[in-house]
């Protein structure tokens, strides 16, 4: 009969080509729909583009058996691998993945120490998680004579960096996770990850999450699976939920009283960012400033200092009802040709001009 199981989410976060992909793959011995870069795009391009899931459980250790109570030799501990991209323009998803981890892997590339996501994954760590464990990967590309006195001198810059954050005392552990590299043969063994798994046993704490309460689930993955339609995953925070349970997924309102969101005015591929702090104007005399871009699709915030009038909350609400499936309030430009009566569309004006000698390619208002 099985045991109880107690699930831990480590964060494997890093620069890009650090070997975080690789590792996860040494650590696992059961992979998810969404593990190991199976996303055609990933695939191709040779680099994590969304978070991966994968685990590997190991008999629940010593300290974490629950005090007062006999020993549970069938109990397991099982740590979910939460494989985070290392691509700067993927912050988001980083960040996304941060959300709901427990303990975090720092992935260092041994021969090149920290680089520019190593920085900024360390710094979500800190606001995410209270643990870390510093992997040195790679060592195979050290030379024998050299290896381990660079492995040292590794570790006592990994020890410098870290002493003036709350993660001064995290233990630094150096490892290969893909010896030979990517297209080496799969036969080559991976280096220093039994002793890696011995560590994450011995620095895991079990997360409090408490059954009782309203039930909040933190969603942690959305995918689709042929034939059978969208998955989600996530992780309890409280509350609890049974097989064969239906939950019920509350609507969200995208807009309040003092902000909308505008489409089809820029290109998927525009950097919004050079826009932001421009002045809108919208067709129903409303004025507006970009704030910035909305998800990944054009999509981009206008901030109405003044708010929004009755009337225009009005007619978002009638072409939101009319959109039917969509249920979002989103303005559209005016050169959007749509089924619907246009008189009903509310459009963004945007007056600008670009000083096309300026390297920076500055957004002037013209007006």
């Amino acid at each position: 009969m099985a045991g109880p199981r107690f699930n831990v989410n480590v964060g494997v976060l890093g620069h890009i080509d650090s070997g975080k992909t690789a590792l996860a793959r040494a650590l696992s011995t059961t992979a998810s729909t969404a593990a190991f870069d199976k996303q055609p795009q990933s695939r191709e391009r040779g680099i994590t583009l969304d978070l991966g899931f994968s685990c590997f459980s190991v008999p629940l250790p010593p300290h974490l058996q629950p005090a007062g109570t006999e020993a549970r030799p069938a109990a397991r501990l099982q740590f979910t691998l939460v494989d985070c991209p290392g691509h700067a323009s993927l912050i988001r998803t980083i960040i996304g993945g941060a959300q709901i981890i427990d303990l975090m892997m720092l992935v260092i590339d041994v021969t090149k120490g920290m680089q520019t996501q190593s920085a900024e994954c360390l710094v979500i760590g800190q606001i995410a998680c209270k643990k870390m464990i510093v992997v040195l990967n790679k060592i195979d590309l050290l030379p024998e004579g050299k290896r381990q006195a660079t492995i040292d001198k590794m570790t006592r810059k990994m020890q410098k960096t870290l002493e003036n954050t709350k993660f001064h005392n995290s233990p630094i552990i150096p490892v290969a996770a893909k010896p030979g590299g990517p297209e080496a043969p799969e036969t080559e063994a991976a280096q220093g990850i039994s002793e890696l798994i011995e560590l994450l046993r011995a620095h895991t704490t079990l997360p409090t999450r408490s059954p009782l309460g309203p039930f909040l689930m933190a969603v942690d993955h959305c995918f689709s699976i042929k034939g059978q339609g969208t998955v989600m995953t996530g992780t309890i925070l409280s509350g609890s939920i049974s097989l064969g349970d239906n939950v019920e997924i509350p609507a969200l309102k995208v807009m309040d009283d003092y902000s909308v969101i505008g489409r089809s005015l820029f290109k998927k591929e525009t950097n919004i960012q050079l826009f932001v702090g421009l002045k809108v104007k919208l067709s129903t005399g409303e004025d507006g400033v970009i704030e910035g871009g909305f998800g990944q699709s054009g999509k981009f915030k206008i901030r109405i200092p003044s708010g929004i009038s009755p009337s225009t909350k009005q007619l978002f609400t009638t072409t939101s009802k009319r959109k039917g499936k969509s249920g979002k309030e989103d303005l559209t430009k005016e050169e959007d040709h749509s089924k619907t009566d246009p008189s009903q569309h509310v459009t963004i004006h945007l007056s600008f001009k670009r000083y096309v000698f300026d390297t920076q390619k500055r957004m002037i208002q013209s007006h």
